[in-house]
Parts: C-alpha cells; sequence; structure tokens
C-alpha cells in the first residue's frame, strides 16, 4: 500500500463511446497521485481493444462474465493505493474534486468513505446531495439545498474509500448483489462498523444517469432491488430490530405491490413478489450472509440507526 496513492477503478460494460470522458477527466485532475484500473465485464463493444490501444497506463481487468457493478471486486487485488475511488463509466469529475474527497477524508473522524456532489452531466442539475434510507429499507437522493458542509449520510453508490476498510471485508459490493443495493449495503456496512459515509458538498461529479442501465428490464431491476434490500435488512439489523421493523418493511412493500397492480405495471408488482419469496425460500442462504457479516459488528443498533429517516419515504418520485 502506497500511502497517498489512489487506485481509480471504473466499472465499464459496453461503454467504450463513455470511457474516454471520464479518462481525460481523470487526467485533468489536480490530484495527480493515482493509478487507473479499468474492470470490463465482459463488452463486445471493443472497450478492451480501445483501453489497450489508447491508455497504455491504464491496467484493464477482463471479468470472463458480467458481474454487474459488482465485478468491482475483481480489480482490488490490484490495487495498490491507500485509497481507492470507485466510478462508473458514464461520469466526469471536477478537476478538485479527488483532492476535496482525500481532504474529507483526513479531516473526518471515524470517516471511511467520502462521497460527492453529483449534478446532471447535460444541464448540471442537483442529481444528489446526499442520500436517505428509511426504516422501510426503502431509499433515495436527496435533491434539496445540501448547503456547503460535510455531512454524515447512509450511502453513495460512487466515492473514494480506505483501502484498509475494503480488506476489511475482502470485497468492496456483496459478490452476490450483481448490481442495485450494493451501495446501500456498503454504507450499512461501513455503520456496522462504527464507521461513517460522508458526503462532501465540494466534490463535485457530473453524471449521465446510468446511461449503460437504459436499456435493463426494468422489472428485472425491481427484483434486484427490492432482493437486495431486504437481504440487507437481515444482514445488518439485530434480530430485536428486525422483528420490530418487519411489519413496516412487509407493509411498505405491499404498498407498492398494489400501487404497481393499479397502475397496472404487473410486471413490476410481479417481480416484488419474487423478491419477498426469494429471501422466505432461500433463507438459509440470508442467514449464512447475516453471519458473516454481524462478525464485524462494533456498535450497536442504535448507532446505525442514527442515519435513517421517514422524511422522504412518502415522496415515490425520488425512491431508487
Amino acid at each position: 500500500m502506497k500511502k497517498g496513492l489512489i487506485s481509480i477503478i471504473i466499472v465499464n460494460y459496453n461503454g467504450k463511446d463513455l470511457l474516454k470522458s471520464i479518462l481525460s477527466s481523470i487526467e485533468k485532475s489536480d490530484y495527480n497521485n493515482f493509478e487507473i484500473i479499468v474492470v470490463d465485464n465482459k463488452s463486445n463493444d471493443g472497450s478492451q481493444e480501445f483501453i489497450k490501444k489508447k491508455y497504455k497506463i491504464v491496467k484493464l481487468v477482463s471479468n470472463k462474465k458480467n458481474l454487474g457493478y459488482s465485478g468491482i471486486n475483481s480489480a482490488l487485488k490490484f490495487c495498490n493505493g491507500e485509497f481507492i475511488l470507485f466510478l462508473n463509466n458514464d461520469m466526469e469529475i471536477d478537476k478538485n474534486c479527488i483532492g476535496n474527497l482525500v481532504n474529507a477524508l483526513k479531516r473526518g473522524k471515524n470517516a471511511v468513505m467520502a462521497a460527492p456532489r453529483l449534478v446532471n452531466f447535460y444541464n448540471k442539475e442537483l442529481k444528489s446531495g446526499g442520500t436517505w434510507i428509511s426504516r422501510a429499507f426503502y431509499n433515495g437522493h436527496i435533491k434539496g439545498n445540501v448547503g456547503d458542509s460535510v455531512k454524515e449520510i447512509p450511502y453513495l453508490g460512487v466515492g473514494l474509500i480506505r483501502k484498509d476498510f475494503v480488506e476489511m471485508f475482502g470485497y468492496l459490493f456483496d459478490p452476490d448483489y450483481f448490481i442495485y443495493a450494493e451501495d446501500v449495503d456498503l454504507g450499512l456496512r461501513i455503520r456496522l462498523a462504527g464507521k461513517k459515509a460522508v458526503f462532501v458538498p465540494d466534490a463535485i461529479m457530473q453524471h449521465m444517469h446510468a446511461v449503460t442501465m437504459q436499456k435493463a428490464n426494468k422489472s428485472f431491476s425491481t427484483y434486484l432491488m427490492e432482493r437486495n434490500l431486504l437481504i440487507t435488512y437481515f444482514k445488518i439489523l439485530s434480530w430485536g430490530d428486525i422483528i420490530l421493523y418487519l411489519p413496516y418493511v412487509l407493509s411498505a412493500r405491499i404498498a407498492a405491490l398494489i400501487k404497481d397492480l393499479v397502475a397496472m405495471k404487473i410486471a413490476s408488482a410481479f417481480a416484488r413478489f419474487k423478491a419477498i419469496f426469494f429471501v422466505i425460500f432461500n433463507f438459509t442462504f440470508v442467514l449464512k450472509k447475516r453471519h458473516q457479516t454481524q462478525k464485524f459488528r462494533k456498535v450497536n443498533d442504535e448507532y446505525i440507526l442514527k442515519i435513517f429517516t421517514e422524511k422522504y419515504l412518502f415522496k415515490p418520485r425520488i425512491i431508487i
């Protein structure tokens, strides 16, 4: 591990046309002590050939199949840095973004992850001024006035994290999640270990909003989101709070399912139903994951739930 070095990991799937933009923005960064690793999830658009030909300094990790965002774990053994900056391929970073994230981590007591302000790449409007999560285990981005102060947040899907924390678990994102809610799971594992993630408003990244996922099956995305959130619910909380909040968690999902049925979104409703039954019929698998995760508990649920809020739950337009 090299002090101050940042290992930048970019996950790519058929994003050849996006890679030039993000790599160019990294090259313009004021912070120049970094290495770049591109994880390619078996693209068929020439992404790998493009990297090999145009960016000799970039380490290319080629997965044998599409592992989703969790494919990022394939790059960890190649990371030499004190910090890991994990990014989507559909982004650009401002020149002072990395430095501001590093400074926030160095100043933040118990902070192991620093997350940026996300703005829309096309119109520069705010996309994420931090995140929220409710006790119903639904979550989303905050899009109101975010202020100028560093603050605790429950999670974010991109950001800077201390490598030694990642090594403690042996993975960044749960390898069984593929995509969706993997960031929530990471954020709550950070809380479970008695640490925190912070939002850094002066570290700005421009996001094209999931360009590589726009063609994904919507009902499959709903299934993954619901399944992964439920698994994390059972992984993170104590049994007492699992039992306490379970009626609330299930009621929220039943309400979402009914809303889909009323709107004639049958595939989406079935996806939510399927996710619940996955957890029920694979509960031994869920318990095994819980056991593995709970070994890292350093705090009680009061500390974990301190960052939870119900304030945004009934604003479905910002639930993700």
